[in-house]
């Protein structure tokens, strides 16, 4: 009895020390600041700060068209790509060959309501649906395996290093002051993080705080952090600044926010982010020129340059300034690249919505893709534009 109770009090120990640490961070982040950049002759394309470069079109039946390709990710010799419209996960062969869905929508054995995130490891294929609170794991073969309940409602989900899952929600009930929790891939919930003061006017939304692999961001906040369950405190990563960001310290003032968006002053934030290897960063953040309003790309190369607004052809210029690059695959906020382990490179999708907008520019833009860009041009010349096209690309280490 009294080797029980003596692991109960370290047990409970542990528990108290890991939920009060998580409240605070190791502070010693890289700043990544759009505002202060080197400076050009000419805006460059995004396309100039990418190497080995390959585009795949999407072979898919005509009732299995991609609508909007939230996130593209790879499993072995699979592509997986998740519509964030149609809520459900096509699987594609190395040659854009469709395969199937992963799973079905409905109310039978392995079926879910919705796909509301997807994560995957070297063998498994982890859907969770904010439906059902549940996460469905498939093997690499799409077959069903099994399913486990979840604590609480959620809208992202991550694998993380340790090989645990972290589903990230904005939107908690009662008391509980985590954003995040960490189940293993049994379904036990092993860990919190994500600290949040609720007693002000906190209240997160589903377009802004974000969990990516290891890495998470609080909503209106500017800052990433980067999750640790081997050590006590997650660690602040990156500091990000733009221009007329919404203030740090007001981030879980949600009214603070309108009344600065409706005064059009300090109302911008990071709407998503991509980590990649050696601190390399990409990300899309709001910006205002003149009249003009929208979600612009940035990107921190190995190196330690920087791109953004200032020296990068971005979306928030007049549609003739844009490129074709940003007008296929950067248009923020969804669409933000996918960096694989697998195969050490980014992947992001065609934008079918702009695409559609920007037709005519982009069949304009043929001539001269001819020769600065071949493959981009043999695969536009010889399809539908409306086919969802993958850019797979590595970062150069500096321009």
């Amino acid at each position: 009895m009294s080797k029980i109770i003596f692991f109960l009090l370290v047990l409970f120990s542990v528990i108290s020390c890991t939920q009060k640490s998580d409240k605070e961070y190791i502070e010693n982040p890289t700043i990544i600041d759009f505002n202060n950049v080197e400076q050009v002759d000419r805006l460059i394309s995004i396309r100039e700060l990418f190497k080995n470069v390959e585009y795949l079109k999407l072979n898919t039946p005509d009732t299995i068209q991609i609508t909007i390709a939230k996130k593209v990710l790879e499993i072995n010799d699979k592509i997986l790509i998740l519509d964030k419209k149609k809520k459900l996960v096509f699987a594609f062969d190395q040659g854009g060959n469709y395969l199937g869905m992963v799973g079905n929508k409905g109310q039978g054995p392995g079926e879910f309501l919705e796909v509301t995130d997807v994560a995957v490891n070297n063998d498994l294929i982890f859907i969770y649906s904010r439906g059902d609170f549940k996460v469905f794991v498939f093997d690499d073969d799409l077959n069903f395996k099994k399913d486990f309940k979840t604590k609480k409602w959620g809208t992202q989900i991550s694998l993380l290093s340790s090989g645990n899952l972290a589903l990230y929600s904005f939107l908690i009930e009662g008391d509980d002051e985590f954003n995040i929790d960490i189940y293993n891939t049994d379904g036990r919930l092993v860990g919190k993080r994500m600290y949040v003061d609720r007693s002000g006017q906190y209240q997160a939304m589903d377009y802004s705080g974000f969990i990516i692999n290891d890495y998470f961001s609080y909503p209106l906040s500017s800052k990433i952090y980067k999750l640790s369950e081997d050590i006590s405190m997650d660690s602040s990563i990156f500091n990000v600044y733009f221009p007329n960001q919404f203030p740090e310290e007001d981030f879980t003032n949600y009214g603070q926010y309108n009344i600065n968006y409706d005064n059009k002053t300090n109302d911008k934030i990071l709407t998503n982010f991509q980590v990649g290897p050696n601190q390399e960063f990409m990300c899309y953040y709001g910006f205002r020129e003149g009249q003009l309003n929208g979600y612009t790309f940035g990107v921190k190369l190995s190196s330690g340059q920087t791109f953004g607004h200032l020296n990068l052809i971005h979306a928030s210029l007049d549609k003739e300034e844009m490129d074709v690059y940003v007008k296929m695959f950067f248009i923020g906020p969804y669409n933000i690249p996918s960096y694989s382990k697998m195969s050490k490179s980014y992947w992001v999708a065609s934008n079918i919505e702009s695409i559609a907008y920007y037709y005519k520019d982009i069949k304009q833009s043929l001539p001269s893709l001819r020769d600065s860009d071949p493959k981009l041009y043999s695969v536009l010349s010889g399809t539908d534009q409306e086919e969802t096209i993958l850019m797979r690309f590595q970062l150069k280490e500096r321009l």
